[in-house]
């Protein structure tokens, strides 16, 4: 990869996909990788409001949870002191046409597409999930969610990568060169 410096104009990279896909990883590495800070929605969302995401759930619902989501894309659209910087956003964000197009318009959003073992795999030892509580059928609600989001995905994603069998910095590479062409090509500098 080359060592030019990415130059986004000061738009951020957001990374999409199914709990487990590895946005968290990859967006840490690519956050190195470009010298942009991270910013992980869950994270953000779990220290302003002083509880984790699955106590979110459990005492306000999923619906409390999603309308934070959509409130922090809000801020980080509206205040361009945070760009650039790189997204890693939770698995369900993209369930709302405003996410959707906030996504679409900030920066160059990434859907990282991983397929149902995989991701079984890499979520079989996480506790912190809650759509994935009950042990026993992880891979019936992994496939529903995978059905049920991918048009969403695909709505709001500039780039799919399918990464179910890369390593992560093979991932942080085609981020980097194509967010390269995105960025040449469709943005102008601010």
């Amino acid at each position: 990869m080359s060592s030019e410096a990415l130059q986004t104009h000061g738009a951020p990279i957001a990374l999409i996909g199914l709990m487990g896909c590895g946005k968290s990883t990859v967006g840490r590495e690519l956050s190195r990788a470009c010298g942009f800070p991270f910013l992980d929605t869950d994270a953000v969302i779990e220290q302003q409001i002083g509880s984790s995401i699955r106590d979110i759930f459990a005492t306000r619902g999923e619906g409390h949870f999603r309308a934070l989501e959509t409130a922090l894309l809000r801020y980080i659209e509206q205040s361009p002191e945070l760009h650039p910087t790189i997204i890693s956003t939770g698995g369900g964000i993209v369930l709302s046409r405003e996410n959707r197009e906030i996504l679409r318009r900030i920066g160059f959003t990434v859907w990282l597409d991983v397929d149902v073992p995989n991701l079984l795999l890499r979520t079989a030892r996480s506790s912190n999930r809650p759509l994935l509580s009950d042990e026993a059928s992880r891979e019936a609600t992994l496939t529903r969610l995978l059905q049920q989001r991918r048009p969403f995905y695909e709505q709001a994603c500039h780039l799919r990568i399918d990464s179910s069998a890369m390593q992560v910095q093979e991932v942080v590479n085609a981020i980097l060169l194509h967010a390269r062409s995105f960025f040449a090509e469709r943005i102008q500098p601010r």
